[in-house]
C-alpha cells in the first residue's frame, strides 16, 4: 500500500470538519466547521502532487463551498460574498472535469 500523501493528509483532515458540519444543527457552528473544511481542502488541492488528489481535493473544495453559501444564506448573508463563493464552486467543480 502506497504511503499516505499531504494532500490525502489534509483531505482526510477536511472531512473530519465537514462531518461535523453535517453533524451540526446550528447554521452558525455549521458554518464554521465548513470554513474549517475549506481550508483543509484549499491545502490539499495546493500540496496534491497527483491528478487523482488535485481532483478529489477540488471536489471536496467544491462542494464545501457550494454548502457555505446555502448555510450563508440561511444567516441572511446573501451578498457579494455569497455570489462569489458560487462562482468559486462552479470554477472547483469545473477543476475536477479536466
Amino acid at each position: 500500500m502506497a504511503d499516505k500523501t499531504i494532500s490525502l493528509s489534509w483531505r482526510e483532515k477536511g472531512n473530519i470538519s465537514y462531518k461535523n458540519f453535517l453533524d451540526s444543527n446550528s447554521s452558525e457552528r455549521q458554518r464554521n466547521y465548513l470554513e474549517s473544511a475549506l481550508r483543509s481542502y484549499y491545502r490539499a488541492y495546493e500540496t496534491a502532487e497527483s491528478s487523482h488528489d488535485k481532483s478529489s481535493a477540488a471536489k471536496n473544495y467544491a462542494m464545501a463551498v457550494w454548502r457555505l453559501t446555502t448555510v450563508m444564506s440561511q444567516l441572511s448573508e446573501v451578498t457579494t460574498l455569497c455570489v462569489f463563493k458560487f462562482r468559486e464552486a462552479l470554477g472547483y467543480f469545473s477543476k475536477v472535469l479536466t
